[in-house]
């Protein structure tokens, strides 16, 4: 294998697991880079440090100039940040430093770190923790044997794999929660078990409360204080930084926290609770499986994809069983398409899975990236990008340059179905999901309905390696543009038809939900307010 071509598969298959996959560098631009080239930008400043010694104050504040002077060389969202959150991270360059510096050991340091980068509120941007550093190793399929060429391989370069051997030893990223979380709801938190075979009585919580404080802060302010601990939504209708799950974070198992509710009754309620430790079952999560249904015999049926598989074995597989449903409803006037809640994966999921066997001719797609003036060959400056578009006002001072965004769907297997496609969204898509739901709305493939997604078009985020800790960080260098011209990032994709669930059918779902099978979809249709809608417009499903 030549070194040209070993370059391209190393910046192709630095990926973000999960939720922040999407686009490959090999789709869209394949430019040339030479060993030096990628050396310099990515290792040059590499230091092999014993980090057992402990980073001195130089070391940790040398590690944040280069973070902070990289991200704001080449990340695009300072200014959608801005207007989204009300927060200027390049303003706070001397409160970061500051924090740096009365860092008393590694662990602090790290958790500062993470703390930078979060507070970007760009899910393409993270601390790469031991955890997921781990799992970008395993999800590697293609490992470069070159021993030159290794060293462009972050996941085997030898200085980073100690460095974060080290990371692993002593880095615990424990989290709390309250046991009991708050689903966002027509401009209210509604109370919800964390658990769910537990049930709010059992805290002297009644089904329908809404959270009004926690300690002394609203609900919404309480939303804003988590900018430095999780990524936010945003809600567009009432043009406020949301959460659409929320949980209540403490530091430790001993703390209480207060929480004030509004029962349905309009009554106030205060309670006191103590926190239980989050765990997240990645491997239930992965395994969700597809949701096949026929709501109206011969006439109207539904798929459920919850994410995008990211490998493919795993596309194939899926593939099958969506193919051989796709030919059992190839007749129906209405297909209805729910991607609610998918973080993304791999945008050949859906391409090969979804599109391809439900269409009889080409379909392409166009929209277009810009990015700052920095060491990326793009190959058109920003003066000849199509002029007339609703485009951020940052574009024109800040970036120098930008590519096409375009493919073309070609169909495959076509199964023959002629009906009419209508593709549900929220909050919850981004990234590679994104990138379907961007493309049915562009090319009218289908009718989106449901809420806003959350972004996460453009070329794959770009990675940084602090010269003396070996941590990295993962960033987007590129501020993909709706085909409208504004940012992806900050409006996702709008809805041609906007439904956001009801307070009313969230409660009654509360109510029933012991005595209903959900994984029935048909015994959850009465109280999905958005799947209602649909079946409204198709004028052949009563609701009882």
């Amino acid at each position: 294998m030549s070194k040209k071509r070993i370059i391209k598969i190393v910046l192709a298959v630095i990926m973000v697991i999960g939720a922040a996959f999407f686009l490959s560098y090999m789709i869209f631009y394949n430019p040339s880079y030479s060993y030096s080239e990628v050396y310099n930008k990515y290792y040059k400043n590499l230091k092999d440090i014993d980090l057992a010694k402990g980073l001195t104050t130089e070391q940790k504040l040398e590690d944040f100039e280069y973070l902070y002077n990289t991200l704001q060389k080449n990340y695009p969202f300072f200014e959608v940040g801005k207007r989204k959150t009300g927060f200027d991270w390049l303003s706070r360059k001397e409160e970061f430093e500051k924090r740096i510096r009365e860092t008393k050991n590694n662990i602090e340091f790290y958790n500062e770190i993470k703390r930078m980068v979060t507070l970007l509120q760009v899910a393409h941007a993270r601390l790469v923790s031991p955890e997921l550093f781990e799992m970008f190793k395993k999800a590697l399929d293609m490992p470069i044997t070159d021993g030159k060429m290794k060293e462009l391989d972050p996941f085997q370069n030898p200085i980073i794999i100690k460095d974060y051997e080290y990371w692993k030893q002593n880095i615990k990223e424990t989290t709390y929660i309250l046991p009991i979380a708050f689903s966002y709801i027509e401009g209210k938190y509604v109370a919800i078990p964390y658990n769910k075979n537990e049930s709010l009585e059992g805290y002297g919580i009644p089904e329908g409360s809404i959270l009004l404080k926690v300690n002394e802060l609203t609900s919404d302010e309480y939303v804003k204080s988590l900018m430095d601990k999780t990524f936010l939504n945003y809600d567009f209708k009432r043009n406020k930084i949301v959460k659409y799950k929320l949980y209540v974070f403490a530091d430790t198992l001993g703390d209480t926290i207060k929480l004030t509710f509004l029962s349905p009754k309009g009554e106030a309620i205060e309670k006191t609770l103590k926190p239980v430790e989050l765990v997240i079952n990645q491997s239930a999560l992965d395994k969700m499986p597809l949701v096949k249904s026929i709501l109206v015999k011969d006439k109207v049926a539904y798929l459920k994809i919850p994410a995008m598989k990211i490998s493919q074995k795993d596309i194939e597989k899926d593939g099958k069983e969506i193919y051989s449903f796709f030919k059992e409803i190839k007749n129906y006037p209405y297909l209805i398409i729910d991607i609610r809640g998918n973080g993304g994966g791999n945008l050949a999921y859906w391409v090969e899975n979804v599109v391809q066997p439900l269409i009889d001719k080409k379909i392409p797609y166009k929209a277009y990236t810009v990015v700052k003036n920095y060491d990326i060959k793009y190959t058109k400056t920003l003066d000849k990008l199509p002029k007339g578009k609703n485009y951020p006002p940052e574009v024109k001072d800040d970036f120098g340059y930008f590519a096409e965004i375009s493919y073309t769907v070609t169909p495959k297997n076509y199964v023959g179905f002629k009906g009419k496609i209508y593709l549900l969204t929220d909050a919850g898509v981004y990234s590679a999901a994104e990138s379907f739901a961007s493309f049915a709305k562009a090319t009218k493939w289908a009718t989106v309905v449901g809420t806003p997604t959350s972004g996460g078009l453009g070329f794959n985020p770009d990675h940084l390696i602090l010269p003396n800790s070996g941590l990295m960080v993962r960033y987007p260098n590129n501020m993909a543009l709706n085909p409208d011209g504004t940012a992806n990032e900050e409006v996702g994709t709008q809805p041609d038809i906007y439904v956001e669930e009801s307070y009313d059918d969230f409660v009654n779902y509360l109510r029933d939900r012991k005595n209903i099978d959900e994984n029935n979809i048909l015994n959850m249709v009465k109280y999905d307010t958005v799947l209602k809608k649909v079946l409204e417009m198709t004028k052949l499903f009563i609701v009882k």
